[in-house]
């Protein structure tokens, strides 16, 4: 007894933060555990248990991040689908799974939910999660999309009621395209979360674009006019902020900086064209779809 007690006044002296350390072989042990789930040498009621068991104190949480251990975790569910043979699915569909971004002073959570079999990750707000719920960092989330092929989504609301979904591909690598995935996502520190639709170019006519976002009103983006139905354009006005344009009619050719095109949901986009006010027009939710 008189050598352990030693031995945890050393152990406290080169660790005051016991969290810490604890953390540590948590996420050790719970990561050891996922690879055998891997590999087949766990059972399925026994993987559920083990990632149910997941509800480590908040702190904990950010010491985890700070290790870099939840990227293993992270990757493993992601890639390899483990949350489908653990019934992670129906922790998601229950609303208990979260992705987490530390800022300065604070922390951002992403809920993820399912959609037709998508896995979605929503916007970043500053609403804590359940006490029960499983946290993944976004980082390790996001990087699991492909550059070149990322779905983004935007839900539609005016008059109080959400309109529909309209889900984007992106399909060019550049700076402009990364920083629209980012303000899908919220992780450069705003969003198009919240935002309206500005303006509709050519109501009713072939040239027919809308444009939203979160811009310098002083600074439109261009009237790329020349695109076919359905593109969508961006342009950046500060590492925060930026509009976007979408085609909802059809052109003769296509020009202009494109981005990616809408996969579905232009009709909703076409409804609220007809409207007296474009403005009326709020994105009540964006995010993307995760790979599987």
């Amino acid at each position: 007894m008189d050598e352990d007690k030693d031995w945890k006044r050393k152990y406290q002296e080169l660790f005051p933060d016991v969290k810490t350390v604890t953390t540590s072989k948590k996420v050790r042990d719970i990561t050891k555990k996922a690879l055998m789930m891997v590999d087949g040498e766990a059972g399925a009621t026994e993987q559920t248990n083990q990632l149910s068991d997941f509800t480590l104190p908040l702190m904990d949480k950010v010491q985890i991040l700070v290790e870099g251990q939840a990227m293993h975790l992270s990757a493993i569910w992601m890639k390899k689908a483990i949350w489908m043979k653990v019934n992670l699915r129906k922790k998601v569909e229950a609303g208990e799974v979260f992705g987490i971004q530390e800022n300065q002073n604070d922390y951002n959570y992403s809920r993820l939910s399912l959609d037709n079999g998508r896995l979605l990750l929503h916007c970043l707000q500053n609403q804590p999660p359940p006490q029960v719920a499983i946290t993944l960092p976004v980082s390790e989330i996001i990087k699991t999309l492909n550059p070149k092929s990322t779905i983004t989504f935007l839900d539609m609301a005016w008059e109080g009621l959400t309109r529909g979904r309209v889900y984007i591909e992106v399909n060019e690598d550049t700076t402009d395209a990364r920083q629209f995935v980012g303000l899908c996502t919220g992780q450069p520190g705003s969003s198009f979360l919240n935002t309206r639709l500005n303006r509709v170019w050519d109501k009713g006519g072939k040239e027919e674009c809308v444009y939203g976002g979160n811009y310098n009103f002083n600074d439109e983006l261009e009237d790329f006019y020349d695109n076919q139905e359905g593109d969508v354009t961006f342009k950046s006005h500060s590492e925060k902020s930026g509009e976007f344009g979408i085609n909802t009619n059809i052109k003769d050719r296509s020009l202009g900086d494109v981005i990616g095109q809408v996969e579905s949901g232009l009709e909703v986009l076409k409804e609220a064209v007809q409207l007296n006010d474009i403005t009326q027009v709020t994105v009540v939710d964006c995010g993307v779809v995760v790979p599987l």
